[in-house]
């Protein structure tokens, strides 16, 4: 199902987004079930494309290993677009998009001759952020952007090799993006939402200007926050105006906590504490950047997502990790199930070095989810450094 810029079609049997995402942190680096190795021309060489016979699967392109920020610029310098391929470990359609379509030659073909593929797990790491950011709804959905990260269209639970072909196909000859958007926003002045679309594409495209007088314009059409997007609109100039395009961090933690006396009851109020304690770290405070994340868990003790993503900016970050794992325990003792707060405390157990903690825990993320092939690959590591396990084992 293809979509354009201003709207997004939805099946009924796609994996529909949670209300509420697990954690926030850098990209996560490629999972190798996917990737297969490359030569140098880019073309994939060793195990052939398919699903092999451990179950892992090898698919017929390369996914980018690193950062999203760094797949844009490897984008720009290629000529290229970018396509994301957004999904969770637990949506089966995920996973039959990548064992039927992704394995096939003439799908690799296509998307190595012009694009640069991002795998996004919407759950982990960056995944979040980016799934709030361009809204996804459900997975699997497949996002085509520019090199500048503005979304030219989308296609949701693509069925067959065919589909994903001609849908790439179309997007990619759409044009300007950011001229559709203006001319969207231009014929529905009232549509805040068509508004708020382009001053992000403007933002995405560094085109500053633009992007800081339609933040304005949202600002002054949605004063009281009634409608939700003034708080979008300072966190996002905070964000990609004040820090990323005028690296001016002092800045955005003023735009920021404007944000928070202004609307404290928004859900941008609560992440601009993780937004603030980041910029605060990159300036050296780091007591003041682990304030502002144990201010984001006093706004709601009682949610033990917050809990996860002050142990992601602990762990990514390399920002006291002893606080991060106590965040992260304090979550566990909450969901003693949740695999994800398991594998974050292995990662902050063996930053403060306490290796028997980190073999244990880990341990537990693969029990909870075994097919999670991050997870085992992550266990082979913790099990490889050796020594006696938490409790004399």
């Amino acid at each position: 199902m293809v979509a354009g810029l201003a709207a997004v079609g939805l099946s009924l049997a796609a994996c529909g987004a949670p209300a509420k995402p697990a954690a926030e942190a850098s990209v996560a680096k490629d999972d190798p079930k996917t990737s297969p190795v490359e030569a140098a021309s880019g073309d994939p060489v060793g195990e052939a494309p398919g699903v092999q016979a451990d179950g892992e699967v090898v698919v017929a392109f390369r996914f980018f290993d690193g950062t999203f920020e760094a797949a844009l610029a490897e984008a720009k310098a290629k000529g290229k677009l970018v396509l994301v391929d957004v999904g969770a470990y637990w949506c089966h359609s995920c996973h039959e998009l990548e064992e039927n379509v992704f394995t096939l030659p003439k799908v690799g073909d296509r998307i190595r001759e012009g694009f640069v593929a991002v795998k996004l797990d919407a759950e982990k790491d960056q995944g979040p952020e980016l799934t709030e950011r361009y809204r996804v709804q459900a997975y699997p959905t497949l996002l085509v952007l520019d090199a500048n990260g503005v979304e030219m269209g989308r296609m949701v639970e693509v069925a067959d090799a065919d589909e994903l072909l001609d849908g790439l196909t179309k997007i990619a000859g759409g044009g300007d993006p950011l001229a559709a958007l203006k001319e969207a926003a231009d014929a529905a002045p009232g549509d805040l939402e068509a508004r708020y679309r382009l001053a992000l594409g403007y933002a995405l495209a560094a085109r500053r200007d633009e992007a800081d007088a339609a933040y304005a314009a949202l600002l002054a059409a949605d004063p009281d926050n009634a409608r939700g997007y003034a708080a979008k609109a300072l966190y996002n100039r905070a964000s990609f105006l004040v820090a990323n395009l005028d690296g001016d961090l002092e800045g955005a933690v003023a735009v920021y906590r404007d944000l928070q006396a202004r609307f404290p009851k928004s859900r941008e109020a609560v992440r601009a504490h993780r937004s603030i304690g980041r910029q605060l770290h990159k300036l050296g405070r780091s007591d003041e950047a682990i304030a502002s994340l144990e201010a984001m868990i006093a706004a709601d003790p009682a949610d033990v997502a917050l809990k996860a993503s002050y142990g992601w900016f602990s762990f990514r970050q390399r920002c006291q990790p002893a606080a991060g794992l106590k965040a992260v325990e304090a979550g566990i003792e909450a969901e003693p199930d949740n695999a994800e707060l398991h594998y974050l405390r292995a990662e902050l157990a063996h930053l403060v070095g306490d290796d028997a903690l980190a073999r244990t825990s880990m341990r537990r993320a693969a029990e909870l989810e075994p097919k999670t092939a991050y997870y085992r690959r992550q266990l082979r590591r913790f099990e490889a450094l050796g020594g006696a396990d938490e409790g004399g084992a």
